[in-house]
């Protein structure tokens, strides 16, 4: 008996990897927001494990959170700054400062045996508002994703201020608790929007949170 072989044409391959290329093609979006979607669920953990940690800072030194000088007797000039407070007496884990990916703090060595060493350049991704205090309204934020220098956020990843594509942000405010804030604004002037006024930037600190109040960028930005 005669056995008939018969092998895929050129145009039948054709169309199996155009059809393969179109569901990848659909698919990537989705994944590459699934990703997203899961570091970002990450860092708000790690930052609310901050936030706890500052709490506890402000219980021990009359409801302050880190200013004008941190726990070593350094001057606060950076997030990095106030942060160090912390470690390791209330955190004794480097790497949650840190967020794979951002160009403000993609890793940490968890290297905290003394103060040289701690949060350097490079290590913490958080911006932080100096001068709250426990009592300070708690709709304020009090730790925030890495901004671009100015407030504002960009929609360029791998950039300051990019880190989620200019389209969400982390908060944590003055009480400890904490949330993920849509971005408002167009291009790279998308801002995080006030509790009372979605219209204005709520890291405009200075318009009203009064005198003293900072917002501190991380170390090398």
């Amino acid at each position: 008996m005669n056995k008939s072989h018969r092998a895929f044409t050129l145009i039948e391959l054709l169309v199996v990897i155009g059809i393969i290329g179109t569901l990848a093609a659909l698919a990537m979006p989705a994944y590459k927001m699934a990703v997203q979607s899961s570091k970002m669920t990450n860092a708000m953990s790690n930052a609310r494990q901050i936030g706890f940690a500052l709490r506890l800072f402000s219980n021990d030194n009359g409801g302050t959170y880190p200013v004008n000088t941190n726990s070593y007797g350094q001057t606060i000039n950076t997030s990095n700054d106030a942060f160090r407070s912390l470690l390791p007496t209330y955190i004794d884990n480097e790497t949650i400062f840190a967020v794979a990916g951002s160009k403000a703090g993609p890793s940490a060595d968890n290297n905290i045996q003394d103060a040289a060493h701690i949060l350097q350049p490079g290590e913490n991704y958080w911006d932080f508002i100096s001068g709250l205090n426990s009592s300070s309204n708690s709709n304020w934020p009090l730790i925030v994703d890495d901004d671009n220098g100015s407030g504002y956020y960009v929609t360029e990843p791998n950039t300051y201020g990019g880190m989620w594509g200019g389209t969400k942000a982390i908060v944590i405010n003055t009480d400890g608790s904490g949330h993920i804030s849509p971005l408002q604004g167009t291009g790279d002037q998308r801002f995080i929007p006030l509790y009372n006024d979605p219209t204005q930037n709520a890291l405009s600190v200075s318009n009203y949170m009064g005198t003293g109040v900072q917002l501190l960028e991380p170390a090398g930005q």
